[in-house]
């Protein structure tokens, strides 16, 4: 029931302002989040490379901010795009070739004669994910070396052979990161110093072994209050999950990205996902509303925060939960309402009776162990699988369809009476019955 009482909170709040992008709409989201107790955290929001809001909020985070106004947050993730930044820049040195085989650097690891530095960067390689042993996720809590670590990745073996799949790889990031320090001849944080941070003047940016690497805000749980929980030894995940910034510095790095301050044009659309990709080789894709966005996401054992810009707007959007009860993507979801809601009519998100005929009904996969049904309510198309609730569908373009908050877009060939269901990479077919 609290639940619930936020939700409609927080969709009354999203009404109560003008049309246009401004700090009161976004306030009054960040407000109910603080006054709800449901979650920690810090944002910005840059438009035409300007800090058009920002905030921190959870009291924990405001009181530490007071003390030290340059505090920082572990990005997690969001650390690969800048290792693939960096992989970029040494391809526009002509210091390696996104087809250079993995052996040239790793001969040891398993498949390594077939993996490219590109299969690395797009979650294509077939290695597995370094971060869980045995099944458990905790053993990075702790220093452990960096032969344990490798040892770990050649043990798992690979999945798949090359380019068959897509697979997230914290193994793939963790080989580029060493390959980073190879071949630039230095340490991964020196390195993004003199690349990055000094020439972009991000003055709270850091990699672990930083001086700067300080007045970073802990991780907490809510349990009848919030509680410190143990985060990763970040020195195990360097340039794969151990950047720790400020939100208007990670919007600045992406600002600045996407403007070629620090790739060549080539080399940046590169990263970039093309076609029906979700992972590009250091960017994802996410739409809204049929606006095309673009970034990473990044989740350690207790920080949260996803990173994104639109290009066609040029909106950049920062958010960390260091605290997290409402989930980052509800959030965004929220977030990327108060931006973009009133930019698509709402007659354009919702569908007819007799065009919701054309995909009605249940369908099945043969690789998930749940059934879909598809039905009509209320001028929009749902979706319900096997004893979950039901949730709403946008319509984005045709027989396309969205339900942002999971990740989710349900694409109907209504000939053959299929439908595939696309999440975060994963592509899964439904058969009508």
């Amino acid at each position: 029931m609290k639940r619930i009482t936020l939700l409609i909170i927080l969709l009354i709040s999203l009404k109560v302002y003008s049309q246009n992008i401004n700090k009161q709409r976004i306030d009054s989201l960040v407000s109910v989040v603080e006054n709800n107790n449901q979650g920690l955290g810090s944002i910005s929001v840059f438009k035409n490379g300007n800090e058009l809001y920002s905030r921190t909020f959870g009291t924990i985070n405001v009181d530490a901010l007071s003390r030290n106004p340059d505090l920082k947050y572990n990005i997690g993730s969001v650390s690969k795009m800048i290792t693939a930044a960096l992989i970029f820049k040494l391809v526009d040195n002509h210091k390696i070739k996104l087809e250079n085989k993995l052996s040239l650097y790793y001969p040891a690891i398993p498949n390594s004669e077939n993996i490219t530095i590109k299969n690395l960067l797009e979650h294509t390689s077939g290695l597995k994910n370094f971060i869980v042993k045995n099944d458990s996720i905790a053993w990075l809590t702790k220093k452990v070396s960096e032969k344990e670590i490798i040892d770990e990745i050649i043990h798992q073996g690979i999945a798949f052979q090359p380019n068959e799949k897509v697979l997230y790889s914290n193994s793939g990031y963790y080989l580029l990161t060493n390959i980073v320090e190879k071949l630039y001849k230095s340490d991964y944080s020196t390195i993004l110093k003199k690349e990055i941070i000094n020439p972009l003047r991000l003055r709270n940016f850091a990699s672990f072994n930083n001086t700067n690497y300080n007045n970073i805000s802990l991780s907490y749980n809510y349990d009848n209050g919030w509680k410190k929980i143990e985060d990763f030894y970040f020195g195990n995940v360097i340039g794969v999950g151990d950047i720790a910034s400020t939100m208007h510095d990670t919007n600045l790095f992406i600002s600045n990205l996407f403007t070629n301050k620090i790739l060549s044009e080539k080399s940046f659309h590169k990263m970039l996902p093309s076609g029906e990709e979700y992972f590009g080789r250091g960017l994802i894709s996410v739409s809204f509303g049929g606006n095309q966005l673009y970034g990473h996401h990044g989740d350690t054992y207790g920080s949260h925060s996803l990173v994104l810009y639109d290009p066609q707007n040029k909106i950049a959007i920062s958010l960390v939960l260091n605290g997290e009860r409402l989930s980052k993507d509800d959030f965004v979801f929220y977030l990327l309402n108060i931006i973009y809601k009133n930019k698509r009519k709402l007659s354009e998100r919702q569908i007819t009776k007799n065009q919701a005929n054309l995909y009605a009904g249940s369908y099945s996969s043969a690789e998930l162990p749940f059934k879909l049904k598809i039905y009509y309510e209320n001028n929009f198309l749902k979706a319900e699988a096997t004893d979950q609730s039901a949730f709403p569908l946008d319509r984005i373009g045709e027989n396309k369809f969205e339900y942002f908050s999971a990740g989710i877009i349900l694409e109907f060939k209504t000939s053959e009476k299929t439908m595939i269901l696309k999440q975060r990479g994963q592509k899964y077919k439904f058969v009508k019955e």
